[in-house]
């Protein structure tokens, strides 16, 4: 016997775009609460398709980029570091004022 999984599921293949976009081009988001795959992303030109698609699929637009997690930084190339990391890498990189610079 075979269970139905979940129900309806929603799959958006990507559209053809006319230039090159990168990740940094992406300004928002839509997320599907409990369906992490249904995510998608959006540039500023595509805000109606956005605000579209998330009422389409009970959905919420949240902005990007998102702030770092709890206890997290961005480094200086936009990856996520460690705070106690990113603190103990900027006093090696810097001399403390009471230290002797030759």
């Amino acid at each position: 016997m075979t269970e139905d999984g979940s129900g309806l599921q929603v799959r958006q293949s990507p559209r053809k775009r006319s230039a090159v976009i990168g990740v940094a081009d992406f300004t928002m988001m839509v997320r599907v609460p409990g369906q992490p795959a249904a995510v998608y992303v959006y540039t500023d030109d595509d805000r109606d398709e956005a605000a579209r698609y998330a009422e389409t699929v009970g959905g919420t637009v949240v902005p990007l980029p998102l702030a770092p997690p709890a206890g997290y930084t961005k480094g200086p190339d936009g990856s996520l570091i460690p705070i106690a990391l990113a603190i103990e890498g900027r006093s090696r990189a810097e001399p403390s004022p009471t230290q002797d610079v030759m």
